[in-house]
């Protein structure tokens, strides 16, 4: 398929202004959950408001051009400790795996409340301008974006959305669109759901607000960044406000929920349709700079959105020649905008299962393969698997070894293999878990030495363990801090991650934590019931159990900000009458919104 290049970089530009509006639009009413009525920017801006769905695209583009070509998830998620101090909901959580050395796509998996969050399906854009006409290609590169801090939903949201911009190069009926976004999902998801609901009561009612009020009904819950319903909501306004530019984005942001983020997704695939429908009432307050939030640190971006539309334009050429599309581009001249790739064959492991992390991308490729909880109990012997690819043109001799820390044990240390041309080798191992009564180091290194081709290299993950809980019944809530002792009937929970599964019935559970500052903590307990939290014995916080999104920054009266000095502290939360659920417990700093990756745990010692 060839498309003109003098219409590609209109439409490029189209992309980047709706989003700019969009944003702009809803940004002041984000989370806002009931019906608005806005007709225009309220208030009406000087300049485009900063986003977190833009600035993460202007890094990823950064990222490209400093690291080359293919697009990956190791290399994204180095571009996220370098360069991205945002930290609320998934962002948080996986920046945590990653700096515990959990990579993706684990790192989108594991202890993470928010695989279905919206913060990939927002910055979608990049790989759609960089793939036009060739939604395959573009879900492939948002997919390589999305597990970095997503799983399922949240991947298939941006999979969706990717496909439906990518197609909007060649194809403008709206139907059409939806169909093919649709057709990169799994049908049974609640992402496909959500938007076949949407379309069947748009045609039965033909009325945004009774139409909104099924779907909050059907597909809403606490957390309003979900993407089920923010997905119906885009669909929504698209379908609400007929073929006017004004009218889409003000029905899609007046649904209310993530609305800057689906005001911004709406603005950019309008924009890419049709490029002239965004009227200059909506671009002159906001002109054209490239404005970035201060979260978004060590960067060169370019100064407005007419050079960053360049560059992605100069780059997409690069990109569909690289993957060998289809597409191609008339009109463009010669253009090499990129270094030279290192690993022209490394695109052939990028099949990664939630439970596996790519670890390394140069110059062998490696996938490790964790157990399918991926934390391990203590005393617990799982089955490991490390895959190595070979990208290069001939056959290489591999000496593998592999090392755990003290307390840890492995069961096979050694390989010696030759790895063909272009092949690829899956070594197995188990590695054991130290005892019960060892500490929870916040980092447990698996490094892998290799030696190949005169060279010797280490390349390192994290291995994470459980965090341990005792738990015992109780008839009600107390009300002083309840002991406990070794002649107690207990149980002992290990939670993979800061989720542990709660017994049916009242219950107290404890553990031990260690904080490395003398400073203010923000502590977020949650659970599906009464709540109780004592530390040290003191009483801190107390609620009904009613609010469960399990974020720093947003958690209502489940949060609460307290001064701990540096050490070891116990830990004790009581729960009322209920059955099943999980219990969260965070620990982060409330100034940044950051979860503290370095807390370390033991399991109470007891007389």
């Amino acid at each position: 398929m060839k498309i003109d290049f003098s219409e590609y970089r209109k439409k490029v530009m189209g992309c980047w202004l709706g989003k700019a509006v969009g944003g702009t639009l809803g940004g002041p009413v984000e989370g806002i959950c009931k019906p608005m009525s806005l007709t225009f920017y309220d208030p009406v801006p000087e300049e485009m408001m900063p986003n977190d769905d833009l600035d993460l695209q202007v890094v990823w583009l950064e990222t490209l051009l400093r690291k080359g070509l293919p697009v990956n998830r190791k290399t994204l998620s180095e571009a996220w400790i370098e360069h991205i101090h945002m930290y609320w909901d998934e962002y948080g959580a996986s920046i945590r795996n990653i700096s515990q050395g959990i990579y993706p796509s684990a790192s989108g998996y594991f202890d993470n409340g928010f695989t279905a969050g919206m913060g990939a399906a927002i910055r979608t854009e990049i790989w759609a301008c960089l793939a036009p006409g060739d939604p395959a290609l573009a879900v492939r590169l948002a997919t390589e974006d999305a597990c970095v801090d997503h799983a399922e939903e949240g991947v298939y949201a941006t999979l969706f959305i990717a496909a439906i911009e990518s197609a909007a190069f060649v194809e403008s009926n709206r139907d059409k669109l939806i169909e093919t976004g649709l057709s990169f999902i799994p049908s049974s998801c609640r992402v496909a759901k959500a938007v076949k609901d949407t379309i069947k009561w748009w045609h039965r009612k033909k009325n945004l607000h009774k139409v909104r009020e099924i779907l909050i009904e059907k597909h809403a819950n606490q957390n309003w960044t979900d993407v089920a319903i923010n997905m119906a909501f885009i669909i929504l306004g698209w379908y609400a406000g007929g073929n006017d530019f004004n009218e889409i984005l003000c029905s899609t942001v007046n649904c209310g929920h993530d609305a800057d983020c689906t005001a911004a997704t709406i603005g950019s695939i309008l924009g890419i349709i049709n490029p002239s429908s965004i009227g200059e009432k909506w671009l002159k307050p906001i002109g054209r700079d490239l404005i970035l939030s201060p979260n978004i640190v060590g960067m060169h971006h370019r100064k407005n959105l007419d050079e960053f539309s360049e560059q992605i334009t100069r780059l997409s050429c690069d990109v569909l020649k690289y993957y060998s599309s289809e597409t191609s581009f008339g009109g463009a001249g010669e253009t090499n905008y990129l270094r030279t790739p290192l690993n022209n064959n490394y695109t052939s492991i990028t099949d990664i299962e939630n439970n596996e992390a790519l670890i390394s991308t140069s110059p062998f490729p490696m996938v490790l393969e964790y157990p399918e909880c991926i934390a391990l109990k203590p005393e617990e012997n799982k089955e490991f698997s490390v895959k190595i690819q070979n990208p290069f043109n001939k056959n290489i001799k591999i000496k593998l070894h592999v090392s755990v820390p003290d307390g840890w044990t492995l069961n096979n240390l050694d390989f010696n293999f030759v790895l063909g041309k272009s092949s690829l080798k899956k070594c197995y191992f188990k590695v054991k878990a130290p005892a019960s009564d060892t500490i929870r180091a916040y980092r447990n290194p698996i490094d892998f030495t290799i030696e190949a081709a005169g060279l010797k290299w280490t390349v390192s993950a994290g291995l994470p363990m459980s965090i341990p809980w005792l738990c015992k019944r109780t008839g009600k809530v107390p009300e002083k801090c309840p002991g406990f002792s070794r002649k107690d009937k207990l149980k002992i929970i290990e939670a993979a991650g800061h989720f542990a599964n709660i017994p049916d019935g009242p219950c107290v559970f404890t553990t031990d934590v260690k904080t490395p500052f003398d400073i203010i903590y923000r502590i977020v307990v949650q659970s599906n019931r009464e709540t109780k939290i004592w530390i040290d014995g003191d009483l801190k916080n107390l609620h009904k159990g009613l609010f469960r999104v399990p974020a720093l920054h947003r958690s209502e009266e489940t949060q609460k900000d307290i001064a701990l000095s540096r050490g070891w502290h116990r830990f004790t939360i009581a729960l009322g009458n209920g059955k099943g659920g999980q219990l969260f417990t965070g620990i982060g700093y409330p100034g940044s919104w950051k979860w503290t990756e370095n807390i370390e745990y033991r399991q109470p010692i007891l007389k």
